[in-house]
């Protein structure tokens, strides 16, 4: 028995002995740090591992003396504080203190670059929209995230949906990926920014811009690239958020994530529901049934939104393998006024949009920096339009037989790139190669040709290959060359070369500039719409060539750390000149078609200034676009200019968990063209407004769970006013064009349950 005792005891000690003590603190209050995340890697081929630290802000790293001797990697970060990494080679106990975040000098990104890196590093200029900043935001969609940007303008089309627009230049020159594959289902040549949601994204990185060396078309006038959540802790963690709006939002999101083992697994689960608003509601919606009357109808339609993102990844030293599969089902209703003479009938819409997409993913490591990377990705999307005949009387209904009443318009999109990178950070030349294969097809009742009836399907393929170089004749300047070539199966692709500067004036100051070739490919809508019944004879251009720009820019980035925080400054300038405009012209009679037509030049700039601090952050920004076209040589004022604004402010209290946050945007007067009442093309113009936000976050029980509080939209912009030349507002024959909801008051809820460490 006494030999038993002094074997359990030995054991024991030995098990004590194999266990490294960390302590986290706040370096000011010197209160635990509870929940913050440390990560431990043997150095060598071991993988690495996360803990999390209780309430007395402690964690018990399982390592031996024979590890610790050849050395422990240890990593501790927490929401709000500077990360901290270190190097052990022994098990005494060790106490880290955090100190409160400044501006995030290092935070990694992985659009347009060889590996992921610190954004300081990058080659190109990389604006990133973190995931706090998503919840100070109360984001739920990329419309959301993107709204108080500069430099970006969003539009609305309450059947379409919202877009975008950058650099001057629509939403069809800006490509939009998530996790570096595209996102298909352009409808008018935009992409709806409310399909996306953002439950299960970590984080937004926007390149501003031609990417299309990297990325090909689309990519002209800038990037949006969303990186959904990958990593996971041994211990299961599960959350849920729930969001109201008092016009009648209810939004839900659960997620969950395990690791075990080499693999981890992430499941993010949402339904959005939008009861619809219009501009003479007063108060709180009524969410029941109601009478069927003129209130029916409403300018800001319904929409409810089921979404599912699934994201499995197998990790070793070498190998990291993944899938993603990503599932939204989005319903917009449109009921229509009851018809005359006596109101018993009405005309209903609904738009049906589903997407289906998958990816596998695979990154091959090398000890010296080099990496492969496979993308497979294969994307479905279907968008049904029925309009149904309704019985206010019974609630009845037929679909109506009229042609054009119905329609199904089905795109699928399979993707594959391999991209080699040569080298790590340290190499004074390193280099890239990939291929960008990719296969779309269309089908619809108005996809054909000129010389078919419609209801047919088209195909297109793109095969490409990239190569460019970053050579360093210097420890401060980067050169990146690159070219891509590509064999496209409907038109002639453009060759497409870029060159990137990036030089380091000092340890403050950074300089880049870029001379680009961008292109847009057109659209298989624009090469085979067949669109034509008694009011419309629309039909796609297979000789369309793809517009081709050259685009120069110029940025120089000054951050400064200092006492308590950072201090950024940034200024900006871009020229974008495009050939082979694709526009929608009349070309004989009442035939219309895409042809390509012109110039058009945009130009502008950004400049900003701003401090990230332990209780004070703020950012102020202004933006000017100037736009010319053919159509400004016949014009006195040859260019069109618009001008934005921005700041924010933010005010945290640590020790309370508490943090309050502005947002304020001006968008100025957007000139364009509009046909006068004699037929004439002159000016016109969407007048200025301005948008604000506000709202207060707490955090509480041990930051398991906040609450955010606030308004929207302060100034209750609504419908904003169209201008015409020769008159005042509305002159000629003006419109208004609907812009937001309204002022809205929020609420939401974040809960985050953490398991236990194994």
């Amino acid at each position: 028995m006494r030999a038993i005792t002094v074997a359990v005891l030995v054991c024991s000690a030995l098990m004590a002995r194999a266990q490294l003590s960390v302590r986290v603190e706040d370096a000011a209050t010197r209160e635990p740090a509870a929940f913050a995340q440390v990560s431990w890697q043997p150095l060598g081929p071991f993988p690495s591992h996360v803990l999390v630290t209780g309430a007395d802000g402690g964690v018990l790293i399982p390592v031996n003396e024979e590890q610790a001797r050849q050395g422990i990697v240890v990593g501790v970060a927490l929401l709000g504080y500077e990360r901290i990494t270190d190097t052990l080679r022994a098990l005494a106990p060790v106490r880290y203190r955090l100190l409160p975040r400044a501006f995030n000098l290092d935070e990694a990104v992985v659009t347009g670059q060889y590996r992921a890196a610190p954004a300081e590093k990058a080659v190109h200029k990389v604006r990133v929209i973190d995931e706090e900043r998503l919840r100070k935001l109360a984001a739920n969609d990329l419309s959301d995230a993107l709204r108080n940007e500069l430099n970006i303008r969003l539009s609305q089309d309450n059947i379409l949906g919202t877009n975008m627009g950058m650099q001057g230049l629509g939403g069809e020159n800006v490509k939009i990926l998530v996790d570096g594959v595209p996102v298909i289902g352009r409808q008018d040549g935009n992409i709806d920014l409310a399909q996306i949601g953002l439950n299960g994204i970590a984080r937004i990185e926007v390149v501003e811009g031609p990417l299309s060396v990297s990325y090909g078309t689309n990519a002209l006038a800038g990037t949006v690239n969303l990186i959904t959540k990958k990593g996971a802790s041994t211990a299961p963690s599960a959350g849920l958020t729930a969001y109201a709006e008092h016009i009648g939002r209810l939004n839900l999101w659960a997620n969950a994530s395990k690791r075990w083992g080499k693999h981890a697994l992430n499941l993010n689960l949402g339904r959005d529901y939008f009861n619809g608003w219009d501009p003479r509601e007063k108060g709180l919606p009524e969410l029941g049934r109601t009478l069927a009357d003129t209130a029916r109808f409403k300018q800001w339609k319904p929409r409810e939104k089921y979404s599912a993102r699934i994201n499995y990844r197998w990790s070793s030293v070498r190998w990291q393998l993944g899938w993603k599969g990503e599932f939204n089902d989005d319903r917009i209703t449109n009921r229509g006024r009851p018809q005359a003479p006596y109101n018993v009938t009405a005309f209903d819409e609904t738009y049906l949009t589903r997407r289906f997409d998958n990816g596998l993913f695979a990154d091959r490591h090398w000890g010296n920096g080099r990496k492969f990377t496979l993308i497979a990705a294969h994307e479905r999307y279907r968008r049904t339009r029925n309009t149904w005949r309704r019985d206010l009387t019974d609630l009845s209904e037929q679909l109506v037989a009229t042609p054009g009443m119905q329609d199904t318009s089905r795109f699928t999109l399979t993707n594959v790139r391999a991209v080699y990178a040569s080298a790590g950070d340290s190499s004074r030349l390193r280099y890239e190669v990939g291929t960008d294969l990719n296969y779309e097809t269309g089908a619809g009742e108005r996809i054909g040709s000129r010389s078919t009836a419609g209801g047919g399907a088209q195909a297109i393929g793109d095969y490409a290959v990239y190569a460019s170089a970053e050579y360093r004749p210097a420890n401060a300047i980067t050169l990146r060359p690159a070219v891509r070539y590509a064999y496209n199966t409907v038109y002639g692709a453009p060759l497409t070369p870029s060159f990137n500067l990036r030089w380091r004036l000092d340890s403050a100051l950074t300089l880049r500039a870029s001379w680009a070739r961008g292109f847009r490919a057109p659209s298989l809508k624009e090469l085979y719409l067949f669109f034509v019944d008694v009011n419309h004879n629309i039909q796609g251009n297979t000789d369309l060539r793809a517009e081709r720009s050259n685009t120069f820019s110029a940025s120089i980035v000054w951050r400064k750390p200092a006492k308590g925080g950072a201090w950024r400054a940034d200024l900006d300038g871009f020229y974008n000149d495009i050939d082979d405009l694709i526009t929608l012209a009349q070309v004989d009679g009442a035939l219309y078609s895409y042809v390509n037509i012109g110039r058009y030049r945009t130009t502008g700039g950004n400049a900003g200034a701003g401090w990230e601090g332990e209780k004070w952050s703020f950012m102020l920004g202004g933006n000017a676009t100037g736009r010319n076209d053919d159509l400004a040589q016949q014009q006195s004022q040859r260019w069109l200019w618009s001008y934005e604004g921005r700041a924010n402010v933010s005010r945290s209290w640590q020790r309370t968990g508490l943090t309050a946050q502005v947002f304020f945007k001006h968008q100025g007067r957007l000139q364009s063209y509009a046909y006068q009442s004699d037929g004439t093309v002159g000016r016109s113009a969407i007048a200025a407004f301005q948008v604000a936000d506000a709202s207060v976050t707490k955090r509480f029980w041990a930051r398991r769970a906040g609450v955010t509080a606030g308004c929207k939209n302060l100034f209750d912009v609504r419908n904003v006013a169209t201008i015409l030349a020769g008159g005042g507002m509305h002159a000629g024959g003006g419109t208004s064009t609907p812009m937001m909801t309204g002022r809205i008051f929020f609420l939401r809820l974040d809960l985050e349950f953490n398991g236990k460490e194994k």
